[in-house]
């Protein structure tokens, strides 16, 4: 067995490209591996900011044989009389194989000579003389690059490519860099030792990387720094603000990780946690650390109770470097903390009021006005989510009031220069102003959730504005006929319709988004009457792009695709009710708790029977009350009755206008027999019987019985 090592030695690589080469030279090579029939035990890829490594083991030295099936001349040119022509000969030859062992197969050009040929697998090491250099060329990032006269991009400059097979140097073609890059078994330390160094087995490439200051595997990289945090930390007996996304950049962006313990002065305490935390991590890729058991307020503009003036920064330095690192970090740190603060100063001498004319000069989408009319068409919106809500618990100025002002900070200098800032300033400026509590927190998390699995606005009062702010954004899209095809979605609208979902899902609010986008679709008409739309076009596209974004959604709270579509069927009717978000959480609620049930199945089995029968009877699908429907003295057994008395508890249960699913699944669980009882040889009946008026009786029993559980799911799409 052979093992294989290449390293790709760039410049520089960005961290996201760095993170994202490995899976995608995995994938590759497997593809262009199990392509070829070439047989390995491991495959193992890793990057670091100046390279990619590539290490495979186990490999075989020749790919496997394979059996190639080889059409040859006509029969009747290969064979005359029965015995074969010169074409057949020279067809069995070219194959290696006796005229005898070829085969007629009929085609539906007519009748051909076939014969099987074994093509002997090819050398590993002429393989991957050609599979490299065409994965290489085959890997995608964002703004790849030409340097030199050569023709090849790629994420930053190519500097050396050491490829080793066993102890051999393993050539290969690789000439649209210029200037050209010699294949050899050379690596290239850290960059701050600058040293060339000879690789002679694969097996010793990582040590003698170790060795050179380069941790080359990712996970040790991350494992590193993880200790080293944890550790310098539990020492300070601070908490370090380090998330999961900053970790990974981290480890990109160093080849030999130590961790510099830095300061700043407390003179910045008096900045808000988030600007000095924003500077830190996003701009400086600093690890700050918080102070435990803080009493953090997202309205505070001070940080003094919740950070240490103690951060991290992680190197990528020797140690012999790192005083002249904290001092060079500090000293920039100290200039980027001094311009938040000017900032941050100069906002707070101006009133919240007046930074909202200011949007008057901010403009907003071509032909919907500016921010300023953008915010008065939030409000317009809120009021009417308000008024459907009808929620006497909410105090209808305060949210109205933080619409009115969402977007103050949007001309404010510190979002200016920190757009991640906004709506959490405004939030914080507001507070400063002395407005209500509740108005600035909904104006501080309006915003939320920026994304799938970010947190929600922690009261209704900001739960309600972020709804209207991301409704406004919808219409106003929509209208303007610039919605999402496809992968394309420049104004984020379905990350939009997603927060607006989950937040009506988790808050419960009992909001008709059809009627709603109806009523302002309206408004927008009056508006702006110069805008050419169609009113019943753009409310369609709505509709069918918010149950797209539900159906999404209960695919992200992870239901199964069977139970999906039981919720969400193809007939119309079933496709509107989908739209009520609340009326969808319990019935999921219902039958996610029902299904661990052992009598599930019962039911669904049952159900399934009935609603097949069902689907015979004219009554449609919608009719829930007895009426007219069913006419007690056709009844011939006392299970017809019984099945009757069952449909009236239904109709009861259901009368009170909004359904509990549950009460109603137990009504079923409870009058399973009486069900069953009406297909039973002796006790039930014949429903498909002879006499029409009967017939039709007993198909309207069981359509009812249907049209309950529809109400629910549709049964019969459920496996059980």
């Amino acid at each position: 067995m052979s093992k294989y090592l290449l390293e790709i030695g760039t410049e520089e690589l960005p961290a996201k490209f760095s993170h994202s080469v490995i899976d995608q030279f995995k994938s590759l090579i497997e593809f262009e591996l199990d392509k070829k029939l070439i047989k390995y035990n491991k495959i193992f890829v890793t990057s670091t900011p100046r390279r990619i490594v590539l290490f495979l083991e186990g490999l075989v030295d020749y790919a496997e044989d394979k059996m190639v099936v080889k059409k040859g001349p006509k029969a009747n040119t290969a064979f005359l009389n029965g015995s074969p022509t010169n074409a057949a000969l020279g067809f069995a030859n070219s194959l290696g194989v006796e005229v005898c062992e070829l085969e007629i197969k009929n085609t539906e050009k007519g009748d051909f000579v076939f014969g099987k040929k074994i093509e002997r697998g090819q050398s590993t090491r002429t393989s991957l003389s050609s599979i490299i250099p065409k994965v290489v060329k085959s890997l995608q990032g964002p703004r790849f690059m030409r340097w030199g006269t050569g023709n090849i991009k790629f994420s930053r400059p190519i500097r050396w490519i050491a490829s080793l097979y066993n102890n051999e140097i393993l050539d290969f073609v690789f000439d649209e860099c210029e200037p050209k890059i010699q294949i050899s078994n050379k690596s290239q330390s850290h960059r701050l030792i600058n040293e060339v160094f000879e690789v002679p087995h694969p097996d010793n490439f990582f040590e003698l990387l170790k060795h050179n200051r380069v941790l080359v595997k990712r996970h040790e990289r991350k494992e590193k720094i993880e200790s080293l945090i944890n550790k310098v930390s539990k020492s300070l007996d601070l908490k370090p603000d380090l998330s999961e996304e900053l970790l990974n950049e981290l480890v990109d962006l160093v080849e030999w990780p130590d961790l510099i313990l830095a300061k700043f002065s407390k003179e910045f305490l008096d900045l808000p946690l988030e600007v000095l935390s924003t500077v830190m991590k996003s701009h400086q890729r600093y690890v700050p650390l918080l102070l435990k058991n803080n009493s953090f307020s997202k309205l505070d503009l001070s940080s003094e109770k919740n950070i240490s003036t103690n951060f991290f920064v992680i190197s990528n330095g020797l140690e012999e470097s790192n005083k002249n690192i904290t001092k060079g970090n500090e000293k920039v740190l100290r200039a980027r903390f001094s311009d938040a603060k000017f900032f941050v100063e100069s906002d707070k001498k101006v009133a919240s009021i007046e930074r909202n004319e200011k949007l008057k000069s901010v403009s907003y989408l071509k032909g919907l006005g500016n921010i300023f009319q953008r915010v008065k068409r939030i409000e317009e919106v809120t009021k009417n989510i308000l008024t459907f809500l009808n929620d006497k618990s909410l105090e209808d100025k305060k949210i109205i009031e933080a619409a009115r002002f969402c977007k103050n900070d949007l001309c404010s200098e510190i979002v200016f220069e920190f757009p991640e800032l906004q709506g959490i300033m405004g939030g914080k400026y507001l507070k400063n102003e002395g407005f209500s509590e509740d108005v600035c927190l909904a104006v501080a998390e309006h915003y939320l959730p920026s994304f799938y699995k970010d947190a929600l606005p922690s009261s209704k009062y900001g739960a309600i504005v972020s709804v209207a702010d991301k409704i406004e954004t919808l219409i106003s899209i929509f209208i303007s006929g610039k919605r999402p095809s496809g992968s394309s979605d420049p104004y984020a609208l379905r990350r939009n319709l997603n927060g607006v979902i989950k937040i009506i899902w988790d808050y419960e609010l009992d909001l008709p988004l059809e009627k709603l986008f109806n009523e302002l679709i309206d408004f927008w008409k009056i508006e702006f009457p110069n805008l050419d739309f169609s009113k019943k076009e753009v409310l369609n596209d709505l509709i069918e792009f918010l149950v797209q974004r539900i159906v999404s959604h209960l695919e992200e709270i992870s239901l199964s695709k069977e139970l999906i579509k039981a919720l969400y069927s193809s007939d119309e009717f079933s496709q509107k009710r989908i739209l009520n978000i609340v009326d969808l959480k319990n019935r999921v609620k219902s039958i996610v708790n029902f299904k661990e049930k052992e009598t599930f199945f019962e039911i669904q089995k049952v159900i399934t029977r009935v609603s097949k029968l069902a689907n015979s009877s004219n009554l449609s699908t919608e009719v829930l009350s007895i009426g007219d429907y069913v006419n007690t003295k056709l009844f011939e057994k006392d299970c017809e009755l019984k099945v009757f008395e069952f449909i009236k508890e239904l109709e009861k249960l259901y009368s009170k206008g909004s359904c509990d699913y549950l009460k109603l699944l137990n009504l079923f669980e409870i009058n399973i027999n009486t069900i069953e009882d009406l297909f039973d040889n002796e006790k039930g009946v014949l429903v498909m019987t002879e006499d029409i008026k009967v017939r039709n009786n007993r198909l309207n029993l069981l359509s009812l019985i249907r049209n309950y559980s529809l109400k629910i799911a549709d049964f019969t799409l459920l496996n059980s």
